[in-house]
C-alpha cells in the first residue's frame, strides 16, 4: 500500500449514517453542556461489532453488530461516567406517558426503540413498518409530542395515539418487554482517555464471547460464518428483494461508518484493529457500489473478504490484554 492509499483510507468521513440511538444520547448529553460526539457514542455502544444472520421465514437479513441499541446507551454512558439514567415500565401496562410527561420537566428524554411505521411526520414512514428507531423528546401536551428525529426532522410534532403505538414497536424485535426511555444523566466521574479505552476494550471482548456463548446454546449464525451464508445465497441466486433493499438501504453504508468510527478509535492506541477496521470499511463500500450495480458475482467475492476481516478482527481482540 502506498503513502498516498494510506491517506485515502484514513480520511474520516462526515455526514448522513443511520445513527439514531448515537445521535439522540449526543443531544441528552448536549442538554447538560456535554459536548460527545455522535461517533464516540456509537463506537463505545459496542453495537456495530460482530455480523447477526436473522432469519424470518424465507428472509434472511444480514446485521454488522449484535447488541441492542438501548444496552449500547447504557453501555456507552457507563464507560463515559455517567450514572445510567434508564426508565423502564413493563409492556404489560400502558405506556408511561403521565410519567415520561412529568419528567420532561427536568431532562429531555431519549425514547426508544420506537417503530418508525407510525411517525407519521417522516413521508417514508408507511415503507418504515417495523423499524426500530430513538428520537429525542422535549415537550408534551395531551394531543401531541414534540421531538427530534435525528433522522432529518428536528422540532417535529407526532399525535400522541401515533406515539404511543410508535413506543409499543409491537413489530420491533428487541425492547418487547420495557417501553423505556433515559433522562437527566449525570456525570458520577471523568475518566481519563486511556481508562476510556481499557473500559471499551473489556466491553467489546465481553460481547463477542458472550455472543459465541449464545450462538452455541441457541444455533445462531454469527460473525464469519452469517457473512459467509449471505454470500452463498448471493452466489446461487436465493437473495430477495427484501434482503438487497436492507443491505443497500441500512446495513452496508451504516457497516462503512461505523468501521471508519472504529478505526479512527483504535488508530491512537491499536494500529492493526485500526487497519482491519480501515479495510473493512473499504469492503463495505466495495461490497454497497457492486450491489446497487447489481454485479452479485462482484459483491458475493466482497462478502466473502469482510468474513475473513470480521474473523480476523474477531481474533485479535480477543487476544488483547487488559489492564
Amino acid at each position: 500500500m502506498d503513502v498516498m492509499e494510506m491517506k485515502i483510507n484514513r480520511l474520516p468521513y462526515i455526514g448522513n449514517g443511520a445513527y439514531c440511538y448515537a445521535n439522540s444520547t449526543s443531544m441528552l448529553l448536549a442538554s447538560i453542556n456535554e459536548d460527545i460526539s455522535p461517533s464516540e457514542l456509537e463506537v463505545l455502544s459496542g453495537v456495530g461489532l460482530g455480523a447477526f444472520l436473522y432469519k424470518d421465514k424465507d428472509t434472511n437479513f444480514l446485521f454488522f453488530g449484535w447488541d441492542w441499541p438501548d444496552n449500547g446507551i447504557d453501555n456507552t454512558l457507563k464507560i463515559l461516567g455517567f450514572r445510567s439514567s434508564r426508565k423502564n415500565t413493563l409492556k404489560t401496562e400502558q405506556p408511561p406517558i403521565n410519567k415520561l410527561k412529568k419528567d420532561l420537566e427536568k431532562s429531555v428524554a431519549v425514547v426508544g426503540p420506537l417503530d418508525m411505521g407510525y411517525l407519521v411526520y417522516n413521508p417514508r414512514c408507511f415503507n418504515l413498518s417495523g423499524a426500530d428507531h430513538f428520537v429525542v423528546v422535549y415537550r408534551m401536551t395531551e394531543e401531541e409530542v414534540y421531538l427530534h428525529d435525528p433522522a432529518g426532522f428536528p422540532c417535529v410534532q407526532l399525535p400522541m395515539k401515533k406515539f404511543e403505538l410508535a413506543w409499543r414497536a409491537e413489530k420491533v424485535s428487541y425492547g418487547k418487554d420495557n417501553f423505556s426511555y433515559w433522562i437527566a444523566p449525570k456525570r458520577l466521574r471523568s475518566p481519563t482517555e486511556e481508562e476510556v479505552y481499557q473500559g471499551a476494550i473489556r466491553l467489546f471482548r465481553l460481547l463477542y464471547q458472550h455472543c459465541d456463548e449464545r450462538a452455541k446454546g441457541e444455533g445462531w449464525i454469527i460473525g464469519k460464518r452469517a457473512i459467509l451464508s449471505m454470500a452463498e445465497r448471493v452466489e446461487e441466486r436465493k437473495i430477495t428483494q427484501s434482503e438487497i433493499e436492507h443491505l443497500t438501504y441500512f446495513a452496508l453504508q451504516l457497516g462503512a461508518k461505523r468501521a471508519l468510527d472504529y478505526a479512527s478509535f483504535f488508530d491512537f492506541y491499536d494500529l492493526d484493529l485500526a487497519a482491519l477496521k480501515y479495510q473493512q470499511a473499504e469492503l463495505f463500500g466495495r461490497s454497497h457500489t457492486f450491489l446497487v450495480a447489481k454485479n452479485f458475482q462482484s459483491f458475493a467475492k466482497e462478502l466473502r473478504k469482510l468474513a475473513e476481516v470480521e474473523d480476523e478482527f474477531r481474533i485479535k481482540l480477543l487476544e488483547k490484554g487488559i489492564k
